[in-house]
């Protein structure tokens, strides 16, 4: 069932559907993800860095997703009590900034450069109930994509792996809102 869902979710990034956008504060979503993570598993130590509230305009359930998506990766590929820490912060354009870091293993760079790729999964002998689908980071980077940002992965053997988001103020599908009644526009009129 996850399998499809995953699927269905990439086929409606991949058609370009617009996002369901409203304003968003990504300090919050990393504040309940790792909520969701400590209940998954309490023991774990998790840290959310946030100087306050980081506010972008995003689709908040597919926002939400990213944020499941790298927490799960993290604390699947990680040994059990490893810490792992969500940071939010404003970048210098206006957008933002969020980051799932890990203390773990880290990846060798031939599984860095792959991580996005659909249906990648670095140990292909783990069965498909404990290693996933191979589409959690696929669907991260499209839905990163689709609303007009990048993803970059650090990652290294012996020093953990961190994902970092790096998103628009606005998405660039959202047309600007219309000044107010008076107001002229920067053309002028």
């Amino acid at each position: 069932g996850q399998l499809v869902a995953d699927l269905l979710d990439l086929a409606r990034l991949d058609q370009g559907r617009p996002l369901q956008v409203a304003p968003v504060d990504l300090a919050q979503l990393a504040a309940d993800g790792a909520a969701d993570l400590r209940a998954v598993e309490p023991d774990r130590p998790v840290s959310v860095e946030a100087a306050g509230p980081v506010a972008i305009v995003g689709d908040d359930a597919l926002l939400r997703q990213i944020v499941a998506n790298l927490t799960t990766n993290a604390r699947v590929h990680t040994p059990a009590g490893t810490p792992i820490h969500l940071r939010v912060r404003p970048d210098q354009a206006g957008g933002a900034v969020l980051e799932v870091a890990d203390e773990g293993p880290g990846m060798a760079p031939d599984v860095a450069a792959r991580a996005f790729e659909r249906f990648y999964r670095a140990d292909p002998a783990r069965a498909r109930q404990t290693g996933g689908s191979g589409l959690g980071l696929s669907i991260v980077a499209g839905t990163v994509a689709a609303h007009g940002g990048h993803v970059e992965l650090d990652s290294a053997p012996g020093r953990g792996t961190c994902v970092r988001i790096v998103l628009p103020a606005v998405p660039p599908t959202v047309p600007p809102a219309d000044p107010p009644a008076g107001a002229r526009r920067p053309d002028g009129r």
